[in-house]
């Protein structure tokens, strides 16, 4: 035989296990921050995603070899703020103040521009360079950051229920993505958008809010009073919203590796591919549920 002959693709059987099998052991580490009431696990979980997803981003820039500075730039600025994230909660056991996401975001526009002045100008090519550097920031270090902000969020204005809300916020996501996939493995026939996601289904999305609406309705019923402010009926209002939301960062991460034509941001998690891949529907629910709660809770 052959040593150019193409290896074939996993089973849809192997895929499925080792999707289960990678989700399984994060749930497993979830499980035990719940478990032993305490916040540092998932804060060091978080900030560990949140630089991985940031180096993983950028090396989908990596072929754009003027970019390199550029790209260096936006790694120091996740850096400093998860290293800046993680110092303020663990001395103040608050929130994080929003003027750090700010601070991360006029820090990226500042430094892209500073690095245009040292070359002549590439026209478009220049911005895309300044675009790309503040969009990482915002993609990977703003919105994976108000994880963060969830764990320590006061639902009822004095008791903090961030770990459970934490918890409502991965169930029901993490529901739509397996609900979508596995409707989508089993009933998948009309593409959805296959122009950006060949394998996403009109059926997946079906069972992406079928399995969401099933989360918050087990979390709501069996800890209720863990999860002030939200009620059954913000419940319901909350899973198709999120769905949505999860469902849309998906789609997003699949645009990005399109265009910089790859299939998988890493290979860090059997069955899914890498960081991104594991959080991209997070990095969209995550700001979509604080800023909700925050106006129920205001």
């Amino acid at each position: 035989m052959s040593s150019d002959t193409p290896a074939q693709p996993p089973s849809k059987r192997r895929v499925f296990m080792s999707r289960l099998f990678s989700t399984l052991i994060l749930w497993v580490i979830i499980s035990a921050a719940i478990q032993w009431k305490t916040d540092w696990i998932l804060i060091a979980l978080t900030g560990f995603f949140g630089v991985a997803g940031a180096f993983e981003y950028y090396r989908l820039l990596r072929t754009d070899a003027q970019a390199r500075s550029f790209n260096l730039l936006g790694l120091c600025i996740c850096l400093a703020y998860w290293g800046t994230m993680t110092w303020w909660v663990m001395r103040h056991k608050i929130a994080p103040p929003m003027w750090l996401d700010l601070a991360a975001l006029t820090a990226s526009v500042h430094g892209a521009f500073l690095l245009c002045y040292r070359h002549q100008l590439e026209g478009i090519v220049t911005l895309q360079r300044i675009f790309s550097t503040v969009f990482g920031v915002v993609y990977t270090v703003i919105f994976f950051g108000f994880i963060a902000r969830l764990m320590y969020f006061q639902g009822d204005g004095k008791t903090p229920t961030g770990l459970f809300l934490v918890l409502f916020l991965i169930v029901v996501t993490k529901f739509s993505d397996m609900g979508a996939y596995v409707a989508g493995v089993i009933f998948g026939k009309h593409k959805m958008i296959p122009h950006i996601s060949p394998a996403k289904s009109w059926e997946g999305l079906v069972g992406a809010f079928v399995f969401s609406f099933a989360g918050a309705m087990i979390l709501l019923w069996t800890v209720p009073e863990k999860l002030a402010p939200l009620t059954w009926w913000h419940g319901l209002i909350l899973a198709p919203i999120l769905c949505s939301a999860g469902v849309t960062g998906d789609l997003a991460e699949s645009v990005l590796k399109r265009c910089t034509a790859i299939k998988d941001s890493g290979h860090k998690f059997p069955g899914i591919g890498g960081i991104l891949d594991l959080t991209d529907s997070l990095l969209f629910t995550a700001p979509v549920f604080y800023f909700y709660l925050a106006a129920i809770a205001g």
